[in-house]
């Protein structure tokens, strides 16, 4: 794999759990906070968190979609290179 995307792979696994570890500090310490407010903070925290744990599974099925893209037409490329090389 490339290690620009696994450098940004790993950023997404950070970003991720530092909103887990912000979500669960606005739970548990939390509760000075208006509810709504409140809310609003969970919300954003573990919809981040959800997106930067997703996200990485995404980049991962792209590169793997493209990596079989380029075989298949290093394949066909080959293959074709062959049927169209002068018999002697």
């Amino acid at each position: 794999m490339d290690e620009r995307l696994k450098k940004r792979i790993y950023a997404f696994w950070l970003a991720g759990a530092l909103n887990l570890v912000l979500a669960f500090y606005v739970l548990g310490f939390g509760d000075k906070l208006d509810p709504g407010t409140r809310t609003i903070m969970l919300l954003f925290f573990f919809g981040f968190a959800a997106v930067d744990f997703w996200f990485p599974v995404m980049l991962k099925k792209k590169f793997a979609e493209q990596q079989a893209a380029q075989e298949r037409l290093m394949r066909e490329t080959t293959k074709t290179a062959e049927e169209n090389r002068p018999v002697s």
